[in-house]
This record gives C-alpha cells, structure tokens and sequence, in this order.
C-alpha cells in the first residue's frame, strides 16, 4: 500500500467529499480511496477494450456497445 497527500484541494469539494463519506459512513480516506480505485478501474477497462478486437459478422460496432452500456449505466 502507497500514502498519499492531496494538496490544494477546493474547499466546496472537500465539503461535498466529506459529506459524502459520511453519508456512506467511511472515513473521508476510505471514501476517496474507493473512488480513486473506481477511476483506476476505468482506466484499466479503457486499455481493456481498446484493445479488443470487434466480432467479426455482428454487425455491432465497438461505438455503438459502448454507447449501449453507458445508456444502461444512466438510467440506473
């Protein structure tokens, strides 16, 4: 496990990130930490996909099953 300092933090998104943790009853450091490890999983889904080949035959471009995933995220 790796420490680390975040300086210069905004004051109105400290305010919404401790409010935040404390409705999810986690230690600011334990609700930051979980986002940054949602972001980092992004980022390694982003290599992920860039790098997978589309089915050949479906008819379903990479943009268009992208676009169907982020419709479904938004509606839940």
């Amino acid at each position: 496990m790796k420490r680390m300092n975040l300086r210069e933090v905004p004051d109105d998104v400290y305010r919404a990130l401790t409010s935040a943790a404390e409705a999810n009853r986690q230690s600011l450091s334990a609700f930051v930490v979980d986002r940054l490890t949602e972001a980092a999983e992004v980022t390694r889904l982003r290599d992920y996909v860039s790098t997978y080949p589309e089915p050949r035959g479906s008819g379903v471009t990479l943009e268009e099953a992208t676009s169907a995933v982020r419709e479904v995220r938004e509606a839940s």
